[in-house]
């Protein structure tokens, strides 16, 4: 099913839409962590503003390597996403203690699995194939999407 089928489908209920943040709202430079100069991508900004305007509920979820990149990030986002709030981004930090060793792919299902409320239609978004397929093996009650099909 396509991405706005899909949020046409459930337009009647409570949608929360979790958003990646490098490759899908910010440019994806491999090796490149500095948020100074990561450029956003505008279309896919756009997009936000408007699913948020529809009454979708928009949060992002981004791995960070470092706590340090989780303040640029929030930087970035004033300066390029500032109608977003940041209580909706939300920041898991691979060098935090509980999240050291584990993949982004894994982080992103644990959280998804232990934070998000089912009571609503789930739709993710990331740019990541491993991470897309991690989710739709291991978290079958979420809807993804490949950021490609946005």
């Amino acid at each position: 099913m396509k991405f706005y089928d899909t949020i046409n489908k459930y337009r009647k209920e409570d949608i929360t839409l979790f958003v990646d943040m490098d490759g899908v709202l910010a440019e994806y430079d491999i090796g490149n962590f500095d948020y100074r100069s990561i450029r956003p991508l505008k279309s896919n900004i756009k997009r936000v503003k408007e699913l948020q305007d529809l009454g979708v509920e928009v949060k992002v979820l981004t791995v960070c390597k470092t706590d340090s990149i989780i303040e640029e990030k929030k930087d970035w986002f004033r300066k390029y996403m500032d109608f977003f709030p940041l209580d909706h981004v939300v920041f898991l930090s691979k060098e935090e203690d509980k999240n050291k060793g584990i993949s982004s792919k894994e982080l992103k299902s644990i959280y998804l699995t232990e934070n998000v409320d089912y009571n609503k239609v789930v739709v993710v978004i990331d740019d990541d194939n491993e991470i897309v397929k991690y989710l739709v093996k291991n978290n079958k009650e979420i809807i993804v999407f490949q950021s490609s099909s946005w």
